[in-house]
Formats: C-alpha cells, structure tokens, sequence
C-alpha cells in the first residue's frame, strides 16, 4: 500500500476514490474493515452516524465487534470478494442508539492500495419488540436456521453461518451420520417434532449439538421449510461419557476385588478347614504335654490366619454397603459373659486382672444384631488384652439417659492399662490399617483394620464410637447405642442341637481328600452314617439312588461343579428331588450365600467348618424339616 488514508485529507478523499455521492439524500460510507476505520461517508451517513463532521467520523475506532458482528464481516468480505453485492440488514448503535439500516455492499478499491466496503443505507422503521427479536436472534450463540423443502439452508443466524460456513449448506451434510440425518429431516418434514443430541461436523470439526427440528412456513413465501435450533452441547456430553467411563471402570474394579477376595476367601478357607479341623480332632486324642504344646502352636497360628482373613472379608463388605443388620431379641449379660469368656484364658496366661461390671439398671433383653456387636466388643477386647503386659482389663456397660421411650441407651467400654493411643493418633485410630506405629505393628501383628470394622458396625447401627487415651497409661474405647427393648422369646432358637431321633445318611461331596476325611470324621463322631464323593456328577449319581436325608455340597469342584449338581438333583424324579442339601464352601460373601439359596441350595455352611454349627445345620435340616419354608421342588 503506497498512501494511507489517515494521511489524506477528509476532504480529498471522495475525489481520491471517483465517488460523487455527497449530495445523496441516502446514506452511503466506505468502511475500512482490516483497519476498522470509516473511510469516506456522505451527509446523509453523517447523520445516521450522529457525527457533526468527516473528520470526526472517520476518527472513530470501530474494533469493538462482538462476535457475531465478527462472523458477519468475515461471510460478507468472502461473498463480495468476486465482485458481487450483498443486502443485508444491520442494526448499528451510533452514540448508543439503534439504527436499522437496509444495505447493500460491494467491493471497492482504496486509493492507496487494498479494499474496503461500500455500504449503501436505507433507514428501516421497526417494531420494538421486532428489533429486540431480531437483535436477540443475531447475536445469541444458539444456531438458528431455517431450510427449504429440498433440504437446502435459505436462512441462517451468525451463529450458524459460523459453524456452516457457506451458500449451499444442505441439513443432510451437517451430520456426522447420514442415516441418522436423513430420517431426522423425514420427520421434521412429515410435520413431528423431532429432539435430540447428534453428531455434527461444523467448521471447528465434529461436535455434539442438541438439536430440535420442526415443519413451519417460509415468513416470507409462505413455501414448506424446516426450522433448525441447535446448541453445543459438546462439553456436557463429554463430561457425561468421561463419567460413565470413569463408572464403568470403577464397577470393574469393584467386581475385580470381589472376585480377588472371593478367591483368596476359598484359597485360603480350604486348607485352613484341614489345619483347624484335624488340630481339633488330634487334641480329643491321647497326646503328651510336648505335642499338645505344639497342637495348641499349630491350632493358635491357623486361627490368627482365619482371624485375619475375617478382617478383611467383613471390612470388604462394610466398605461396599454388603452388611444388612440381623434385629432380633438377645440376652445382653449372656453376650457379655460369652465376650469376656473367650478372652479369660489369654488374660490369665499374661497374669492381667480381666473384669467385667454391667449397670444393674441394664435391661435383660434388647433387640438389634447380637453378632455385630459382639464383634465390636471382641475388637476392643482383643485389643486391650493384646497392648496390656501388667494391670487389668475390664468390659464395662452403663445405662444411659436420653433414650426415646421403648429403647435403652447403653454405654459399652472396654478399659485397660496398657500402652494406651499416641495423642497424634487420636483422630485416625479408627480408620483402616491405623496402627500406633511400625515397632507396634511389628511386636503385635494384625491387621488395622478391627478397630475400622467397629466403627462401620457402630455407625451402621446409628451409635456413636470413640476413644480415651493417654499415651502410657492404657484406654478406653467406648460406643453408645440406642437399642430396643425385647422380651424374651417364647422358644430359645436352637443354639444346642438336640439328640435326633434317629441316625441320618448324609452325602458329602467335596474334591479336597483331606476335607472329606475330616468332614466324614466330623459327621460320624455325630452318630451318623455318610457317604463321600469328589465331584458333583459323583453326587447326582449317589443322590439318584436315593435314601439320603441330607447332601453337604462344595460347590468348587472339578467335571460339575456344586451349582450344577443341584440343578441335577432338582430335576430328579421322586423324593430325591426334594433332599435338602446344604453348600458346604470357603466362599461366606453374602452375594454367593444368596446365589447359593437362589440356585437351589437350602443353607449354607462355612469354611473352616465349625463343628458346632455343623451339629446345628444337620439338626435343623434333619426329619424332613424346611424351617417354615416350602419344598425344595415347589421353590424350584
């Protein structure tokens, strides 16, 4: 460019530029848009622009373009840039006030080098509320287009001839997927409404726009046309898909750690069943000191596995909301008394003065689930007899005011005078894998996690949990429940078995040799008659036969596994079909407990079997009896 305009006098520059527009009654400027400056402007213009002077005019900067004027501008600079002319309709704001103009704009040369716009106005009367629809329709950020018959655009927003630049823009082209599109606009065209999310190539590439579609007349032909709106929705349909990714991979990742803890929990409770069971029978036997010494070494190290074990199977469960509470009447001195049992022989080995002291005011008999809150009294007792070398440990219960009538607010402690809880380790005692430090966890064991247990059951139980300590001088973990009051039941459930009337014959089916040596000793020490077998296809033949009363089954086994051996067995013919069996397993979550009763089998009995509940299951499944439930076949 050889000469500026801004070097040119405001007088010079119509004669510079061949124009004799100045006594023109309509208004007419030429509009420098890379420089974003007027460059020439008749009377008229003036005065449409509210300018006193030429000079004053062409001073102005008219940078400050939202973008949707920006959008306009660049379609208009490529559509004139042949030679061609555009009309449109603007709306400016000289000195603030809106001004609807009618224009039409050409190219022309400027004298010094390059181009610039030639506007030729024709003021336009409007409306109020037809400006402000039309204001409001130029510069949102919705598309709005409006398509002929033949599905080609015959009007569209900035925003829309921003993302499809072009003339011949057709509805079809603007999708990702064709066919989508092309039954899209045969519904809008049949006259539905049509709404949705879809795929749509705009200029900046592929985006996700929620669209809507419907059949309206042209405004001004009256002709069958298709009214577009579309919004990108591109940012929230990501942040959906990363969320439902994010989902996905975290159900995986559940149902990976449940499969890892379902296996460890078989691996694991399979051999243990041995150890403890055969320790259990070798120590009813004739033994020296030497050898019930070391029984008792063998006995004492596969309980702590199994302890253990239980530890992260029941945080596992309480992490993953998989633990229903059992409400139902029990004795509360009787669980006290049982609590502080299983703890008497350890305290009186270790010389510890182990106590326990229950409010007379304690009522008899609460309801709620005796078992987990046995648990948590085990974990504060197993803890303090654990960390106390000298002193005493005492189970404590009060009763408590504040209680909503028809419950009793109990306080159940455990206290000792053991090495107590570090200060900086009174707020995270009871998260999990908490311990008071690596020379504890070294000298003591465990697992961290008993004291994380205690508090899920607590919390689960709508009680509150906690802890006093000085470091030093022993501890005192406490909780507090509101709990119903019960009365006794009319009938103690069975928790001894009584003698049956007559012996029983049970098939046991197991693939570990050394299960069903245990498992068969277990059951005729019982006074009963058994039959074992290593598979299930083994099972279905034995049970066939007939004249079982009871089938223990594993359910892991090799050929046909114990699901499917049930499955069998229920589709026997006669009373074969109805024999209650029973899963005998390492696998105790509760889903595979309720898989088991849903697939056929009536109870459930745990790995390492305990030889008590063992009694009781054989007892309460024996003569034929289903625990007030139908038939085996009739459930079928």
């Amino acid at each position: 460019m050889t000469s500026s305009p801004e070097k040119i006098a405001a007088s010079d520059i119509p004669g510079l530029l061949g124009l004799g527009f100045d006594q023109l009654r309509r208004p007419i400027w030429v509009f420098d848009d890379a420089r974003k400056r007027k460059v020439y402007a008749n009377r008229a213009a003036l005065d449409l622009w509210g300018a006193e002077t030429l000079e004053e005019l062409l001073a102005r900067d008219f940078a400050d373009q939202s973008t949707a004027v920006r959008t306009r501008m660049d379609d208009i600079a490529g559509r004139i840039e042949g030679g061609a002319s555009v009309e449109e309709r603007w709306t400016f704001y000289p000195n603030g006030v809106p001004v609807v103009v009618q224009t039409a704009i050409s190219r022309i040369a400027l004298p010094g080098g390059g181009h610039a716009m030639l506007f030729e106005g024709a003021r336009i009367e409007t409306e109020a509320e037809q400006q402000r629809a039309i204001e409001a329709l130029r510069h949102t950020s919705a598309l709005v287009s409006l398509y002929d018959a033949d599905g080609f655009r015959v009007f569209g927003n900035p925003a829309s001839l921003a993302a499809y630049p072009g003339e011949t823009v057709r509805f079809v082209d603007i999708f990702a997927n064709g066919d989508a599109a092309g039954a899209l606009w045969s519904s809008a065209l049949a006259g539905e409404a049509v709404e949705g999310a879809y795929r749509v190539i705009t200029l900046e590439g592929e985006r996700w726009h929620g669209l809507t579609a419907r059949r309206t007349p042209d405004p001004v032909t009256g002709e069958l046309c298709v009214l577009v709106n579309e919004t990108d929705i591109t940012e929230e349909v990501e942040a959906q898909s990363a969320l439902a990714d994010a989902r996905e991979r975290a159900e995986a990742a559940m149902a990976a750690r449940q499969d890892f803890l379902a296996n460890m929990s078989h691996e694991l409770r399979t051999p243990l069943t041995s150890i403890l069971g055969f320790t259990d029978l070798l120590a009813a036997s004739p033994l020296n000191g030497e050898q019930q010494r070391r029984l008792g070494r063998i006995h004492d190290a596969g309980t702590v596995l199994l302890e253990t074990l239980n530890d992260v199977l029941d945080f596992a469960k309480l992490e993953a909301g998989g633990v229903d509470l059992d409400r139902r009447p029990f004795a509360l001195r009787t669980l006290l008394n049982k609590v502080a049992g299983m703890f008497e022989a350890q305290a009186l080995a270790k010389g510890l003065d182990l106590s326990l002291r229950v409010d007379p005011t304690c009522p008899e008999w609460l309801e709620g689930d005796g078992d987990r809150l046995r648990q948590v009294l085990v974990n504060f007792l197993g803890n303090a007899v654990k960390f106390t070398g000298t002193g005493s440990v005492t189970l404590g219960v009060k009763h408590r005011d504040g209680a909503a009538p028809g419950f009793a607010r109990l306080e159940l402690a455990v206290s000792d005078t053991g090495v107590g809880v570090p200060a900086a380790m009174l707020d995270t005692v009871f998260d999990r894998f908490a311990q008071a430090g690596p020379e504890v966890s070294r000298k003591f064991g465990g697992t961290g996690l008993g004291l994380a247990i205690s508090k899920e059951i607590v919390e689960l139980m709508g009680g509150e949990i906690g802890v006093d300590s000085i470091a030093g001088q022993g501890a005192r973990f406490w909780c507090v429940l509101d709990l119903p009051l019960a009365v006794p039941p009319e009938q103690a459930e069975a928790e001894e078995a009584q003698a049956l009337a007559r012996p029983l014959k049970l098939l046991v089916a197991d693939d570990n040799e050394a299960n069903r040596e245990l498992i068969g000793t277990l059951i005729r020490a019982m006074g009963h008659e058994v039959d074992v077998v290593a598979d299930g296809h083994a099972a279905v033949e034995a049970a066939a036969s007939g004249g079982y009363d009871l089938v223990l089954m594993d359910v892991r086994m090799p050929r046909m596994d114990g699901l499917a051996a049930t499955r069998a067995i229920r589709g026997l013919a006669g009373e074969a079909a109805a024999t209650p069996i029973i899963a005998l397993t390492a696998n105790v979550l509760p889903d595979q407990i309720a898989f088991y009763r849903a697939s056929g089998m009536d109870d459930h009995v745990g790995k390492p079997i305990s030889p008590r509940e063992l009694l009781l299951k054989v007892a309460l499944w024996s003569e034929g009896r289903f625990d007030g439930r139908s038939a085996p076949a009739e459930r079928a």
